[in-house]
């Protein structure tokens, strides 16, 4: 029988550089993969910055491979750079009320990004 490494998944939090005078929050769990702390396993991810002066960003990318710890666990780098500010369509209301609250930024750009996931969870027995 082969072995096939546990799927799991890893979260991440973290600032966007700023840029216009602000900075996004980037929150994402990745998609679930198979891997173990000593493969080349890599993660996709995507979502949308928290909205900061009537806009967000729209991101995607793939994760590093594991970075293992002294513990048998890793976690992964993630780095990249957001989209520009194409997509500001209605958030339930959210883009309004943040721009009346911190004022407007429709001038196009973007921020990037960069930091290391948790360790893995929600492994599948093995």
């Amino acid at each position: 029988m082969n072995f096939v490494p546990p799927a799991h998944v890893h979260f991440f939090t973290t600032t966007t550089s700023e840029e216009l005078g602000h900075h996004h929050l980037l929150r994402l769990y990745t998609f679930s993969a198979n891997g173990t702390s000593y493969d080349a396993h890599v993660h996709h991810y995507q979502g949308i910055t928290g909205i900061k002066y009537g806009h967000y960003h729209a991101y995607y990318g793939i994760t590093g491979p594991p970075i293992s710890l002294a513990n048998g666990s890793h976690i992964h780098l993630l780095t990249g750079i957001v989209d520009l500010n194409l997509y500001n369509t209605s958030r339930s209301g959210a883009l309004v009320k943040s721009a009346n609250t911190e004022g407007l930024i429709v001038e196009l750009h973007q921020h990037t990004y960069q930091g290391y996931s948790t360790t893995g969870f929600g492994y599948e027995p093995w």
